[in-house]
């Protein structure tokens, strides 16, 4: 019904106008019926698959996006094997779908996207699905253990086209708003093996369901201001890949031994990250904690990474090796393969990593680290309180002229801190001489004040 109307259509169309030239490319495209899936596929040159030229479909998983098949792809010259994704709501917010595969479509120059073929439709259901490339070897996360006993010189590679395909993706002002190790596919073809990187910005359509406040995604690889309610940006897709260096680090997932919960969400937004695994090669150290950086604005691009890996990889053939560049290839050398250490490996019966709607809101979260933030300043105030009376009696009876002042200045500071404490969990009504953001600079500002070097000085 689809693939022979649409090439009967071509083949007796050819000689009219404009309506006929349309026709003639549907032929070479295949055609659906409808006509937006029709559009986008002309526009991108992918194909309509009639269900049909798929055989042995086979159930894999539930993705994060839905249900994932296996099939083979009957075409003209040779079968090939696919991955089918059927995804949740895909009829009911099809503009918003295609959207999101437009931009994956646009990535398809780099060789480590993985490729977009086109779209099928299951018969009798009016389920479309997406065909794509099959990755032979799984994703990342399922190769980990064999991945870890990998010298460094292939791991270096392996995050080298991992850090290509997103620095493409970036490059196009894309993000990928989902980067973890089940996004990234290992294929191996003709004893060459290769590294994909797939569903890129596909939780868009899944987010446009979500309500204020949702968290959406795998919280271990997510970037603590994500978790905390702001937009994604390139400096988290960073993060997640900070996340991905830990692991060919590791060989385990990170927080695998820990509850994907809460509490894990705000250790992370507090700066807690994976411990470093012994005999890493400082300078990956150093690079890694740079990408895993609390404060976005000072992790790296992808374009600077990637030219970080290149170095470290194709080594220049003319004298300008730097010093640095000598000892960082040393230590890559010199770093034992595997890893030998006493990382939990048994994940937790609570930990997923699976992109899934966490079950708490951001505003929870910001709500929790707002109060152990005001605890801890309770305690801090509670110290300076002892030593306050003390401190202000040494100072008013030094003859040091500049220290009424200094008392002055601590005095009108302290008057603040009831007016902080009492808004501090309704941030937006504190009056702007007040701000919570300013406090702890406010409270640094005193213990300098009231320390033994100003009274000596």
């Amino acid at each position: 019904m689809i693939g022979g109307g649409g090439g009967g259509g071509g083949g007796g169309g050819g000689g009219g106008g404009g309506g006929g030239g349309r026709i003639i490319v549907l032929s070479k495209f295949g055609k659906s019926e409808n006509t937006i899936i029709d559009d986008f596929i002309l526009k991108n040159k992918l194909k309509w698959i009639p269900y049909n030229k798929l055989k042995n479909v086979e159930y894999l998983s539930e993705g994060g996006f839905g249900a994932i098949y296996k099939a083979t792809w009957l075409k003209n010259n040779r079968d090939e094997e696919v991955i089918l994704k059927c995804h949740k709501n895909l009829n009911e917010n099809l503009n918003e779908f295609l959207k999101e595969w437009g931009y994956h479509s646009s990535c398809l120059s780099s060789n480590n996207i993985i490729n977009f073929y086109g779209f099928t439709e299951v018969p009798n259901s009016s389920k479309y699905m997406v065909v794509m490339q099959y990755a032979n070897k799984g994703n990342l996360r399922e190769n980990l253990t064999r991945v870890v006993e990998n010298n460094w010189n292939q791991k270096l590679y392996m995050l080298y086209e991992i850090i290509s395909g997103l620095n493409k993706i970036h490059g196009e002002n894309l993000i990928h708003c989902d980067f973890h190790d089940g996004n990234i596919l290992n294929h191996n073809d003709e004893n060459k093996d290769k590294i994909y990187i797939s569903d890129l910005g596909l939780c868009q359509p899944v987010k446009s369901f979500l309500k204020k406040y949702d968290i959406y995604g795998v919280m271990p690889f997510m970037a603590p201001e994500v978790l905390r309610g702001k937009s994604y940006t390139p400096a988290s897709d960073i993060y997640s890949f900070s996340m991905v260096m830990w692991e060919l680090s590791s060989g385990i997932p990170p927080f695998n031994n820990r509850a994907h919960d809460i509490q894990l969400s705000l250790s992370i937004c507090k700066g807690e990250r994976p411990e470093i695994v012994e005999n890493t090669p400082q300078c990956y150290v150093d690079l890694m904690k740079k990408c895993w950086n609390e404060d976005s604005s000072k992790r790296p691009s992808t374009s600077e990474v990637n030219d970080i890996f290149v170095k470290w990889i194709f080594r220049p053939y003319n004298n300008k090796v730097s010093e640095e560049l000598k000892s960082n290839i040393m230590e890559f050398i010199n770093a034992p393969i595997g890893q030998h250490n006493n990382l939990v490996t048994e994940s937790h019966p609570q930990a997923c990593y699976t992109s899934r709607l966490l079950d708490f809101t951001s505003k929870k979260l910001n709500e929790m680290i707002a109060s152990e933030d005001l605890s801890e300043y309770m305690v801090n105030l509670k110290s300076l309180d002892e030593n306050t009376s003390k401190k202000l009696n040494e100072i008013l009876e030094s003859e040091d002229s500049q220290a009424s002042v200094k008392v002055n200045e601590m005095l009108l500071i302290l008057r603040q801190i009831p007016d902080v404490f009492r808004h501090l969990m309704c941030p937006e009504n504190v009056p702007k001489r007040a701000r919570f953001g300013t406090f702890p600079r406010r409270l640094e500002h005193i213990r300098n004040l009231v320390s033994p070097e100003t009274v000596q000085n």
